[in-house]
This record gives structure tokens, sequence and C-alpha cells, in this order.
């Protein structure tokens, strides 16, 4: 008995095919009913003259299950089993068995279902209009010559095969089902467990994406705040100092300062590439100023290693597009940095075009070509990789993390667009960026090359933008070097700073004091800013009640900006502070008549 479960367990193991269990269930099923058969024929007196028949289909049964299962092909042996037992075993058995009025009408109409259950494809409808010709030619048979029948030995042998008959196809279909039924239960019970495990699997995703994107946001606030005191002393020291030496040193600490910014700022979007968290911001932007920061930012650099760089242009480009401007600049400038990295001499073009694809879509096209170093056949495929950096070891004194080719695939997938690279070692490299983008205003921008500014600064050439001795603003964070970069970078403006350390110091000032603008950091103890921040806006005290409150946080996260300004915010300001950026804040909330605009 034990030894018939296992074969039973082994013949319908979920490792099989739904088919293949199948047909191993009919022919076990099919098997065990003939030989019930033949002891039915042996108690009602019929077993001499269908003991031979019936027992040459047992071996047919069994010869397919051997054919199923140890040569592995269910479907022959369900073309076999069906062919031998319809065309040759079942009209032998009509003839001796009583013909139609006997039991067999059902014993073929079985054999013919067992087709569609046990084949699969095209043969099914050979044998099935097989079947059907083989039943008009019995019948008629039998209608024309009935002496062809064995009849039944009388009536009550009739009705006992029928009956038999009757039960068979019933227990045989039954038994069938039933193995079906659980099979697909146990199928449906191990969805179910995986389904349940996929569930908590995601939950676990999120709440690892979830304590990540804290995680960089922390760290991107911790790296950022001793920069800040960096970046703000040092501008200072370019504001005020008049040695050329020392504005030289200072301008060097800036460059440096940038390229750590740099790197930090890749690392973050390296992690979000990875958890699928990076995304795009659409919003309408000049192309004009995009085109001119980015020459003018890596211009520097390029002299600095004695190369040219070449801007060309389409003066037919349209002035202002929808798309994300911070993800564009970054993707120009990824591509000419990477261009100056790896450029010993010669030149650099940036080549800005455009292709029109409708009224108000175009493709915005960005080559950066090179007279560098090239890259190989083999390592073209693996450059947009991150960490990756083509040749290795030609290029291993060449500065950066290897991600920004790989972050710029990356936005330029987000924003539908696409990027090719040709290349010959010792000759240069060429990439190409297509970015698709919304028309807003189709007034090209027309030459600009007259509108390049440079942004090189000197001790000598800053000049407030504004004074505004009458104002009050509030500062709050936790720093307190954070606090005095903000005083020294205002400190010519002659604005009232009042400052705070703590949530409830700011909170007990805000309410006895009125300020024009309130700046607050996010990430502080006890209290954090974005509890400051509801705290105030409920509060009765209404001396405060219209003044704007500009978050100032060196979260510097993709999408912060926009999770900030929908809690409420006024805008957002990221660390390190730029003096000029700090100043256009400052301008835009003031009141008019407490602003003196510098000549």
């Amino acid at each position: 008995m034990k030894k018939i479960k296992q074969l039973l367990k082994y013949l319908t193991r979920e490792q099989l095919s739904t088919q293949h269990r199948l047909v191993n269930i009919i022919l076990m099923v099919g098997t065990v009913t003939l030989f019930i058969a033949l002891i039915f024929d042996f108690l009602i007196g019929t077993f001499g003259r269908t003991f031979w028949i019936m027992s040459l289909l047992i071996l047919c049964f069994m010869f397919s299950l051997y054919l199923a299962n140890v040569w592995n092909k269910p479907g022959a042996a369900g073309i076999i089993l069906s062919v031998s037992a319809n065309y040759i075993l079942m009209p032998v058995l009509f003839f001796a068995e009583g013909g139609k009025e006997s039991a067999m009408p059902i014993w073929l109409s079985l054999s013919g279902l067992f087709v569609w259950l046990l084949v699969e494809g095209w043969p099914i409808y050979v044998i099935y209009l097989g079947n059907i010709a083989l039943y008009v030619t019995l019948f008629m048979l039998e209608y024309y010559h009935p002496e062809t029948v064995n009849r039944m030995s009388d009536r009550k042998a009739e009705f006992t095969d029928y009956i038999f008959g009757m039960s068979a196809m019933v227990l045989i279909f039954g038994i069938i089902f039933k193995f079906q039924n659980r099979i697909f239960e146990n199928r449906r019970k191990e969805l179910e467990e995986k389904e349940s495990e996929l569930t908590r699997m995601n939950l676990d995703l999120e709440k690892a994406n979830e304590a990540k994107s804290i995680f960089l946001a922390r760290m991107s606030h911790e790296i950022r705040t001793p920069i800040n005191a960096i970046v703000g002393m040092n501008e200072m020291i370019l504001r005020e100092g008049r040695d050329e030496n020392i504005i030289s040193y200072a301008n060097s600490i800036e460059a440096a300062s940038n390229t750590l910014l740099s790197l930090i700022n890749d690392i973050l979007d390296s992690s979000k590439i990875e958890s699928g968290l990076m995304k795009v911001f659409p919003e309408e932007y000049e192309i004009q100023p995009v085109i001119n920061d980015c020459y003018m930012l890596l211009d520097s650099r390029a002299k600095g290693k004695g190369l040219k760089l070449k801007l060309e242009y389409n003066e037919k480009i349209p002035s202002i597009l929808l798309g994300d401007q911070l993800r564009i600049r970054q993707i120009i400038t990824n591509l000419l940095t990477n261009a100056v990295k790896y450029t010993d001499k010669g030149s650099i073009t940036f080549d800005v075009e455009y292709v029109k694809k409708e009224d108000t879509r175009i493709d915005l096209i960005i080559r950066v070509s090179d007279t560098g170093r090239g890259i190989s056949e083999e390592d073209i495929g693996n450059i947009f990789d991150l960490f990756s950096r083509a040749d290795e070891r030609q290029n291993r004194n060449i500065e950066g993390t290897g991600l920004g080719l790989a972050i710029t695939k990356q936005l330029i997938d987000l924003m539908n667009g696409s990027i090719s690279v040709k290349s010959e070692p010792g000759v240069g490299s060429e990439f190409t960026a297509v970015i698709p983008q919304t028309v807003i205003s189709s007034e090209p921008i027309g030459n600009i090359r007259d509108k390049l500014g440079s942004k090189q600064k000197s001790g000598q050439n800053y000049r407030e933008r504004f004074t505004a001795p009458d104002a009050r603003i509030l500062v709050v964070d936790d720093v307190l070097v954070n606090l005095q970069i903000i005083r020294l970078l205002l400190k010519n403006t002659g604005i009232v700073i009042d400052t705070a350390e703590r949530g409830k110091k700011a909170i007990e000032m805000y309410e006895k004091e009125h300020y024009d603008l309130i700046f607050l950091d996010h990430m502080m103890p006890e209290m954090d800013g974005i509890e400051v921040f509801d705290y105030i806006k409920k509060t009765d005290r209404y001396i405060n009640e219209r003044t704007p409150v500009v978050v100032l946080t060196a979260n510097a996260i993709q999408g912060a900006d926009k999770e900030y300004m929908a809690i409420g915010f006024s805008d957002y300001l990221s660390k390190p502070v730029q003096g000029e950026e700090l100043e256009h804040v400052i301008e835009k909330f003031l009141p008019e008549d407490k602003i003196r605009l510098a000549e």
C-alpha cells in the first residue's frame, strides 16, 4: 500500500506540467477501470470473449504510462493510446460486447472525450474527425448487418452492462476532476503563500528604502554642514581679501569645495538610481541661461588644462521649454566635465541643436565632442555602468567616482531620451544626448555669444545687491558657525539679524518680536524645523502671521524643495549657502519699502 501511495505521489508530482499530470491520472484510472471491467465481465458471463481484448487494452495503457514517464513523452503517449483505443480496440469491443444495445456507446463517448484530455495541438482535430467517421461506420454496419454484432445473452445482462458503463464513466471523471481539483487547490495555496511573502518583502523593501532616504538626507546634512562653513568663510575671504596670493588660494579652495560637492551629489544620485527613487520635475525654463552657465562653468577649467572650449548652437532653438532644467544642466555639465577630464590637448566642442517633432514638441540635441584619449570598443558597452571607467589602468589618475555617465544615462532615460557615443582610441569621443522637450515659446534664442558672461570671483568685484537697515530677520540653526556665516554674508546689507540655536528658543523670539523673514533649519535636536514650523503656523500670535518662512537646510536630496514647499514653506535654500543666492531670496521676500537697491 505504501509503494502504491509513493507511485501515485510520483506520477502526480507538482514538478510535472499540468498536461503531463492529467495524462498520468487518465492512464492510471483507465488501467484500474479495465481491471474492474474484467472482473465484471467474469461475473456476468462475458469474460471469455473479451478477455484478450481487455488485456490488450490494459497493456496499451501501461505502455503509454511507461512512455510518458520513463521516456518523458506524455504527448506521444496520449496520441498512441488515443489512436489504438479509438480505432482498434473500441471497434472490436463494439461488435463483441453487444453494439448499440450494450454500454458500448458510453465507452465510445468516453474514449472520444479522452482524446481532448490526452492530446494537444492539431492531432486533436484529426483524431476527433476520425472518431465521428468511425461512429457513423459502426452504427451503419450494425444497422445493415446486425449479424456482425455479438448480442447480450438477455435483457438483464444489457441493463447490468449499462449500469456498469455509466458508473464507470462517472467514477473515472470524478476521480480525474478530484485529482485536478486537489492539484489546483495546492497551487492556489502556494500562490497565496508566495503572494503573502511578496507582500512582506515589498513592505520590507519600502521600509529599507525609507530608511535609506532618511540616511541619505542625514548624510547630506552632516557632510554639507562643514562644507557650508568652508564655502561661507571662503566667500568672505574672496569678498574682503586684497592680496592676490590670498585670492588665488581662496579660488583654489572654492574649486575644491565645488568638486567635493559634485562628488557628494553623484553618490546621492547613484543611491537613488539603485533604489529606483530618481525622479524628474518638469517646469518652464529658458534654455539660453542653461547653455551660458554650463559653458562658463567648464570654460575656465578647460583653459586651465590648455584646452579650447568651442560653443556651437542653432540660433532657432525655441527660447522657453518645459522640462527639468536642473537635470538638463546636470547632463550637460557631466558630459562637458567628462570631456575635460579625458582630454589632454586640443579642443572640446559643445554643440546644442534641435529637431522639431510636433507643433509643441522638439528633441533637444546636446552633443559634446573632444580630441581626447578616446574609448576602446570593448569599453564602450560598460561606460554607462555605475562606478565604471574606461581603461582603468590608463585613467587611474583621473579624479571622480565613475558615476557621472551612469547618472547621465539614467536621467536621460527618465526623460524618455537617448544617449549614444562614438569614439576612437587616441582620436577622441563624441557623446550625443537626445532629450524630448515641450515648447512653451517658439521665439528663437538668437545670438547668445554676446551674452556669455564670466562667473569668476575676486576680492574686488563683490557688491551687495541692496541694503535694508530697517529690516529684521530671524535665523534658526543648531550649528553656531552656520549662524556666523549668515551674519558675515549679510553684514554689508545692514539687516538686523537675530539668531536662535534651538527650536524652542526660536518660538520664544517669534512670539515676542516681529520679523520680516525667517530662515529655519530642518534637522535640529529636541525640536526640528518641521515641528517649529507647524507650531508657529498654528499659534495665536498674529505679530508674525504673514511672515514668510524659508527652509535653510543641508538636505539637498533631489525633490526636497518640492517636499518643503508642499509642507507650506515660502521657499527653499540649500547649504552650502552662496551669498548671491541668499541676497536674492531676502530681496524676494522683504517688504519693498525696506529695500534700498545698490547702484
